[in-house]
């Protein structure tokens, strides 16, 4: 599986994309509000609702047919307001993009495309949607997420306003996120993780905490586990190699902490994601 850093986002290998359409009614509770960061980009294609969209150090106020753009390993949230809720989610490998053909944009994006170009981009998603579903061949859905992404690039509209009032927290650990994300096979200490972010070990702990809901040693320790099975899954470098690149000293307590989370051997793991 093309396995996330956060937020697990099953996209087997060779799958360009995965696409969900929720809905909740008007009585619903807002979704529970979820800071998180994985290797897919993301878009969120808004039908009904209102609230805040924020990603890294910006925020969006979110309103129909907004598109909300996440790239890849940013820190995003969706703080929805009571109220009927749609949306179309579409997560997507951003390797699998041809570069000659279509370009990310560089930062997050809250685009407010007029009526015509809305229209375009939803028929666009259901036609991605279809062809997931229907299981049409990966070349097929790739270039109808291309024709999507290219849609989005060229769609006239405002950008929906957008401000630097952003938790404190997500742009406070940004620099042990970064370090995380660059260095892999680097072990940070409590210590070390709270020094990046000019926090005392002790209040470091309480926010890493509170925004990730768990401990940073055990996040750390499963971000790890999750780029190995990236590895396994894309890839044919040895088990032991692999251990070894993301930060783990012994194969066997590789192997266990392995195990302890996924259910499986990395071996195992790495036959069943290559047969998938």
């Amino acid at each position: 599986m093309l396995l996330p850093l956060s937020e697990p986002v099953p996209l087997m290998p060779g799958m360009p994309a995965r696409v969900e359409r929720v809905q909740r009614g008007p009585q619903s509770p807002p979704p529970e509000r979820f800071a998180h960061f994985h290797g897919p980009a993301e878009l969120v294609l808004i039908e009904q609702g209102c609230g805040t969209f924020l990603c890294d150090d910006r925020a969006f106020a979110i309103a129909p047919g907004m598109v909300a753009y996440a790239p890849p390993m940013t820190v995003h949230d969706f703080a929805f307001d009571a109220g009927p809720l749609a949306w179309t989610l579409i997560q997507f490998d951003p390797h699998a993009l041809d570069p000659a053909i279509v370009a990310l944009p560089a930062g997050p994006l809250g685009l407010m495309p007029n009526a015509e170009e809305a229209m375009r981009i939803a028929m666009l998603a259901r036609w991605l949607m279809q062809s997931i579903t229907g299981r049409a061949p990966q070349r097929a859905q790739l270039l109808q997420l291309q024709a999507l992404i290219l849609a989005l690039g060229e769609a006239p509209g405002q950008q929906a306003r957008s401000t630097a009032a952003v938790p404190s927290s997500l742009a406070r650990l940004r620099p042990v996120l970064d370090r995380l994300e660059h260095k892999p096979a680097q072990t940070l200490t409590l210590a070390q993780a709270a020094s990046a972010c000019a926090m005392s070990p002790a209040y470091f702990s309480r926010v890493f905490a509170r925004t990730f809901g768990t401990g940073f040693v055990a996040y750390q320790t499963r971000l790890k586990l999750q780029l190995a099975a990236r590895h396994l899954a894309t890839g044919d470098m040895p088990v032991a190699q692999i251990a070894w690149a993301t930060g783990f000293r012994s194969h066997a307590y590789f192997s266990h902490c392995f195990k302890d989370l996924f259910g499986t051997t990395p071996s195992e793991y790495r036959q069943r994601g290559q047969v998938g």
